[in-house]
């Protein structure tokens, strides 16, 4: 770890631990169970190869050649706090995508040839999954400011057809993650920002991470509605296999902490 960056830490520790006995968590805050569901208009970018042996196959980009579109998914988060500023964490996300179009080029997946004019039908299903450990350094009467430490999980299935010759291509990625970051929320009365990045690079095979932030509405300590935005980018290549995925859009949800 770089100097600076462990001095921030331990300042951070410092001044988290003195805070906590200083200071009372805003009610929001004092939970046992927290649990949330939002819906995420998402929006599918980048970019798939798929190879078979040592030859490589045809860069694809997945709105442009597959005509994967936009879709509407939903997400649940579910939190257990252990004791003030200790926390597991735990979420999952649909992820259901489909593409049909007729191919502009020819291209090559996995051990098939498409040809440029046939129909082409694409489906990408799973789930992405997330686990983690939160311990908020940082304890206030406006809010808290955590470290996370955690897994992330993709569990997604592909399945291309092409309809007229016929052929069929499968791939499935299942891929474990770890992961660390920082989450954090500030109150202002009945309204609270929240937000968090996490993400792991792993050298020259690829790099995960999130951000997400939300603003929600507090009805009451126990109910809340919010919306935000969210990213997750997922970059990842051994060959002759390349992944390069962006899910992006706006979220919104109801929260319950009892």
């Amino acid at each position: 770890m770089h100097r600076p960056s462990f001095v921030l830490t331990v300042a951070g520790i410092c001044l988290g631990t003195t805070g906590a006995a200083q200071t009372r968590l805003p009610f929001p805050e004092q939970y046992r169970l927290r649990v949330e569901y939002r819906q995420f208009h998402s929006k599918l970018t980048g970019q798939l190869q798929h190879g078979f042996g040592e030859a490589a196959g045809t860069d694809l980009d997945v709105r442009g050649d597959l005509g994967i579109g936009d879709k509407k998914t939903w997400s649940g988060l579910a939190v257990l706090q252990l004791k003030p500023g200790h926390k597991l964490r735990g979420s999952i996300t649909r992820l259901d995508y489909d593409g049909d179009l007729a191919a502009g080029r020819s291209f090559v997946y996995g051990e098939t040839t498409f040809v440029a004019g046939n129909r082409v039908v694409t489906s990408l299903k799973g789930n992405y999954f997330t686990g983690e450990y939160e311990w908020d350094f940082v304890q206030r009467n406006w809010g808290f400011l955590g470290l996370l430490i955690g897994a992330k999980f993709v569990d997604v299935d592909g399945v291309i057809v092409a309809e007229a010759q016929p052929v069929r291509e499968v791939e499935t990625l299942r891929a474990p993650i770890p992961v660390a970051g920082l989450a954090g929320r500030a109150y202002f009365g009945s309204v609270s920002l929240g937000g968090e990045v996490s993400g792991l690079v792993i050298g020259e095979r690829g790099q995960v991470y999130e951000i997400d932030g939300t603003a929600r509405i507090h009805f009451s300590d126990r109910l809340a509605v919010g919306a935000g935005y969210r990213l997750l980018s997922l970059t990842g290549e051994k060959a002759p296999d390349r992944v390069d995925l962006r899910l992006q859009g706006w979220t919104w949800g109801v929260e319950l902490s009892l």
